[in-house]
């Protein structure tokens, strides 16, 4: 599974360093909820409709998925780990999400997460 960080999506979005990397790696991923709320969130900020971002965002092949109570409490859990308190609630439920499956990797432009040691593959965007 590739889960796309809030950050990766902003990054596309705003045509920021990394976009082009994401834009090659949006058929098939998944956008857990609670970032896509978070996405949409930057999106209204700037005046944009955030139903044209979620159609655009499906249409190029993403998957949007919901927290479960497994990943929620696995988000609370991962606050544990070093470097964990560095990421917002939202980071750690889209980092439960992808630890729910075994091989995904996550695509962020957060450089926090590269310090943490979880058994899964985080894809720095820059």
């Amino acid at each position: 599974m590739r889960v796309l960080d809030a950050s990766a999506v902003l990054a596309l979005l705003n045509d920021e360093p990394g976009a082009s990397m994401v834009a090659e790696r949006l058929d098939g991923a998944t956008v857990f909820t609670v970032n896509l709320a978070e996405i949409l969130t930057k999106v209204v900020d700037v005046g944009g409709d955030p139903r044209a971002v979620t159609a655009q965002l499906a249409a190029a092949g993403v998957a949007y998925t919901e927290i479960t109570v497994d990943d929620a409490q696995l988000a609370a859990v991962l606050l544990v780990l070093d470097g964990a308190r560095q990421l917002s609630l939202g980071d750690r439920c889209c980092l439960a999400v992808a630890l729910r499956v075994a091989d995904s990797q996550v695509l962020t432009a957060d450089r926090a997460w590269s310090q943490l040691a979880v058994p899964t593959t985080i894809v720095q965007i820059r």
